[in-house]
């Protein structure tokens, strides 16, 4: 017995010596997107979910995206999203619907309160692209889906695609760009996503004047 609680003392030790061993390998940069600042406007009697987006094939990670000839699809090394992409562009999204002001309120899939419409994404693009040659171009491509809640009634669907050229073939600079460029798609998405979602809270107004 002795021996045996010995030889487990000595493989607990040697196993917190290894814990405590720093790698070598360096540790991959972390990068965030930021919530675009949105115009303000009329106040909507709209609760809106914001479900979590699609990926297509290659997205859904927190890998950053670099597309190449031959549709060939890759990875920054050493960089990272600070989370899955699908749920950073959730997060994102919520926070710039939100802080515009418009809405009654905004939530995601987890929210616990009433919602009357639901907006779903779908990242068809977020990479790279080097097929060009030379520097990169961030592409950002969305597509919407926006309805109500109620009778699963589709009220836009559309999708807006950003290309934006980096100056610079750097890590920093790429990033920045696909940043700028994520930013205005979800801008345009939140203008025509607020002018249908207008028209819907107008059209039974008219139509019970118009009896």
């Amino acid at each position: 017995m002795r021996i045996t609680l010995a030889a487990a003392a000595a493989a607990l030790a040697l196993a917190a010596c290894v814990g405590n061993l720093k790698s070598s390998d360096p540790q991959p940069l972390i990068y965030r997107i930021a919530a675009p600042e949105l115009a303000g406007g009329d106040a909507l009697e709209v609760d809106l979910l914001v479900a979590r987006p699609e990926a297509a094939p290659g997205l859904g990670t927190n890998r950053i995206a670099t597309a190449w000839p031959g549709r060939r699809l890759d990875y920054y090394a050493g960089a990272r999203w600070a989370g899955d992409l699908p749920l950073m562009v959730q997060s994102v999204a919520i926070e710039a619907l939100a802080g515009a002001r418009r809405l009654r309120s905004v939530q995601g899939d987890l929210g616990r309160f009433r919602t009357t419409h639901v907006l779903s994404l779908k990242l068809e693009s977020f990479e790279a692209d080097y097929t060009g040659g030379g520097t990169p171009v961030a592409r950002v491509a969305l597509a919407v889906t926006l309805g109500r809640q109620s009778d699963r009634q589709v009220l836009a669907s559309f999708t807006v695609v950003i290309e934006r050229p980096a100056s610079a073939n750097r890590l920093t600079e790429v990033v920045a760009v696909l940043d700028a460029a994520f930013a205005r798609a979800l801008t345009e998405v939140a203008t025509r996503s607020f002018d249908a979602l207008q028209g819907d809270l107008v059209r039974p107004r008219a139509e019970s004047a118009a009896r």
